[in-house]
């Protein structure tokens, strides 16, 4: 269960307190995120569309890349965490789940933005801005990370001393592209209010301009919550007895 802290002296431990606290704040931003890019492109930029429409097809990629590489990916990293007393190795399928359906709306985000360049008459080019470097870089390492992890700690057949050893690797390179995601997020909405509100200009901040700059400061608020959560070592999932069970079989069987 989220939070179970056990009973006596466990419930009472501040560090887990205000971890609960700073998650439910972490949850709160992460939803509020997702709201406010619906309301943006939805009031501002004329919604949702298909092929048909390649200008407005667009607005899935903010808003597919908000949920799946900024909202999923910050709560798989948060998962053995947030779900302490859960089996780690339950944790690993969810951590690994979760990771499967950021990745699968990352495509289809992509493949709205390129949609919306090679369809428009005349066509954009792709991949000039620092924007789609960027961004393309960390859909790069968080694709990387997940064939690695899975093969180091959901395939079997490794040794447990090589997954100890890539254990360190795994969680500095999840972080990075987390915040490599974050940082190609905040160029993107620029660009994006930059190019698109027009009328009044960006530069005396309307209504559309707001809302960007708000959502911008969210996704930093978000992505350092996220960050101080998972490297915290005060934050850190203590073992449970089913995963001393779980690492007996898995090395009996090696």
């Amino acid at each position: 269960m989220l939070f179970s802290l056990g009973s006596g002296k466990a419930s009472m431990d501040p560090a887990l307190i205000n971890f609960k606290v700073l998650y439910v704040l972490t949850q709160l931003c992460g939803l509020t995120m997702i709201v406010l890019v619906a309301t943006w492109i939805g009031q501002h930029f004329g919604g949702l569309a298909g092929t048909s429409n390649p200008g407005v097809e667009f607005n899935w990629h903010p808003l597919f890349m908000t949920i799946g590489f900024i909202y999923l990916y910050g709560n798989s990293i948060l998962i053995y965490r947030g779900f302490r007393t859960t089996r780690k190795k339950t944790l690993k399928l969810t951590h690994a789940g979760i990771h499967m359906g950021a990745f699968i709306l990352t495509v289809i985000a992509l493949k709205t933005v390129f949609d919306s360049h090679n369809l428009a008459n005349p066509p954009i080019p792709n991949m000039y801005s620092l924007h789609s470097w960027l961004g393309l870089s960390a859909v790069i390492v968080f694709s990387l990370q997940y064939v690695a992890g899975f093969v180091a700690f959901l395939a079997p057949g490794l040794r447990e001393n090589y997954r100890i050893a890539m254990m360190p690797l795994h969680i500095y390179f999840g972080l990075f592209g987390f915040v490599l995601a974050i940082a190609s997020a905040l160029m993107g909405i620029t660009e994006k209010a930059i190019f698109a509100i027009k009328t009044p200009a960006y530069s005396t901040l309307p209504p559309a301009g707001v809302l960007a700059n708000v959502i911008g400061v969210l996704y930093v608020v978000f992505g350092a919550l996220v960050v101080y959560l998972a490297t915290e070592p005060a934050y850190k999932r203590k073992p449970i007895p089913e995963d001393t069970a779980l690492l007996s079989s898995s090395s009996a069987n090696e």
